[in-house]
């Protein structure tokens, strides 16, 4: 990069600086140096943890972000990760935030967030069910919205291969399916 695109890339940042946004990134990163954080937009930032502080740093973002919006998973299979996904809003600032963290994805645990927000015990059953994630202190991991058979399946992994359970649940009954994928019949 040249000194004008130095120049420009830290008169953005200090742009940013200057914003609502900005201000409250600056803020959360001074209180917890280990996490990066960036403006994304106007009313939109993000946040990256290592997943071993990632309850330290939600209690310090939860003094600002008030609400517990969704906790989503994406499956890096290629990575050997998942990314789990705290989605957390302001009330008071009007801003949405991003907080990221990866984890293994053969010992996908985390700490539960429920002590913060009673709410995560939705989404943290969710995650476990469709991922496998295991939130550790989370009492109510069990079988949530799947058949008792399909609870220890994890469907949303990239790797779970819909076609052979389909046909090892419903066997035979399975006829209607024409495995050259041109022909769907429901």
């Amino acid at each position: 990069m040249d000194m004008n695109g130095k120049r420009e890339e830290k008169a953005e940042e200090t742009r940013l600086l200057d914003t609502k946004e900005g201000k409250l990134v600056k803020a959360l990163i001074e209180k917890a140096p280990y996490a990066e954080g960036s403006v994304r937009r106007e009313r939109r930032v993000e946040f990256k943890v290592p997943a071993e502080r990632v309850h330290d740093f939600l209690e310090l973002a939860s003094e600002t972000f008030e609400m517990l919006m969704q906790i989503s998973t994406v499956d890096w299979l290629k990575d050997g990760e998942f990314e789990v996904v705290y989605q957390l809003w302001s009330v008071s600032e009007g801003v949405h935030a991003f907080v990221r963290t990866r984890i293994p994805r053969d010992e996908a645990k985390l700490p539960t967030v429920m002590d913060i927000w009673p709410v995560a015990e939705t989404y943290e059953r969710e995650a476990h069910e469709f991922f496998g994630i295991i939130f550790e202190g989370n009492p109510r991991l069990g079988p949530f919205l799947l058949e008792p058979r399909e609870y220890e399946k994890h469907p949303l992994r990239k790797d779970f291969n819909m076609l052979s359970y389909v046909k090892a649940i419903y066997g035979d009954d399975f006829d209607r399916y024409d495995e050259s994928k041109t022909n769907y019949v429901i």
